[in-house]
């Protein structure tokens, strides 16, 4: 017969015998006591007094100072910290035209972190002095006097009577960011050599690149394949050394290159082939 080995064996365990009436009352006194003590402790002054905000600490801030971004939530050192009011203190950073997105958070033990998405500034457009507007037309003041963004001139419409934080969804601005969308893509990226895009004419482009060449373009970016031979071309020009005056995108299937002449000299035509 198999041993058996089950609780049964096993020594009784001692049980604890049950507390006696004066020493079940006298428990109950004691926790009664230190309830009553810690209701009579003054909590909001106490909490005030240590949960004080020691610093305020900003990210993502590139353009924007991070102190000023601080500032503007409206916090101040020393205020109670869970007394804040997080979400007037994020509105607060939503007012600021140069502010896309912003949170707002306690940062134990004593500090508030804040992190925001700034506007990229990808045109610049007339307003009595040049200002910035980012991918989605949004109007922005310069940082400083004289101080924008090194991003192509929108030239054409102004904007002196609209405020920083507008949003512009024109014809004109619409095709402008088209065409910065357009040239900045990955498979053209020649954004960074246009110096202005002119969009006065409403069925034409004018591009002004950076060493003076003049690009005719239709209203609106043409299809993938004609902004890829006019990269094409502009870099075949720079490998040759040609000077243009001109380059011509308007018609299908062909790139018309106008070369800079020397004085008194007759203009020559070069065409290229795209597709």
């Amino acid at each position: 017969m198999g041993a058996y080995q089950g609780r049964a064996l096993e020594p009784a365990r001692r049980r604890r015998p049950p507390r006696s009436l004066p020493s079940r009352v006298l428990r109950v006194i004691a926790v009664l006591a230190v309830a009553a003590v810690l209701v009579q402790i003054p909590w909001r002054g106490l909490r005030a007094r240590i949960a004080r905000v020691h610093d305020v600490r900003v990210a993502g801030a590139h353009y924007l100072d991070p102190a000023r971004v601080a500032e503007e939530t409206g916090i101040a050192i020393g205020q109670d910290l869970f007394a804040l009011d997080l979400d007037r203190a994020r509105q607060r950073l939503l007012l600021d035209p140069r502010i896309a997105q912003a949170t707002v958070g306690r940062r134990l033990p004593f500090g508030v972190g804040v992190t925001i998405v700034e506007r990229e500034p990808v045109l610049l457009v007339s307003h009595g002095v040049p200002w910035e507007i980012d991918s989605t037309g949004v109007l922005l003041e310069p940082l400083g006097r004289g101080v924008v963004a090194d991003v192509p001139l929108l030239v054409g419409p102004r904007f002196e009577r609209l405020a920083a934080g507008a949003e512009v969804r024109t014809d004109e601005v619409r095709r402008g960011l088209a065409w910065i969308a357009a040239l900045a893509a990955r498979e053209i990226q020649i954004a960074g050599q246009v110096s202005e895009i002119d969009v006065s004419d409403p069925a034409a482009t004018g591009l002004t690149l950076m060493d003076g060449v003049r690009v005719l373009a239709p209203g609106w970016p043409p299809s993938l394949s004609r902004l890829s031979a006019l990269r094409l071309v502009l870099a075949d020009l720079k490998l040759r050394g040609t000077e243009a005056n001109e380059v011509d995108l308007r018609f299908e299937d062909q790139v018309i290159v106008r070369p800079a002449a020397p004085a008194g000299a007759t203009h020559g035509v070069a065409e290229a082939r795209s597709g």
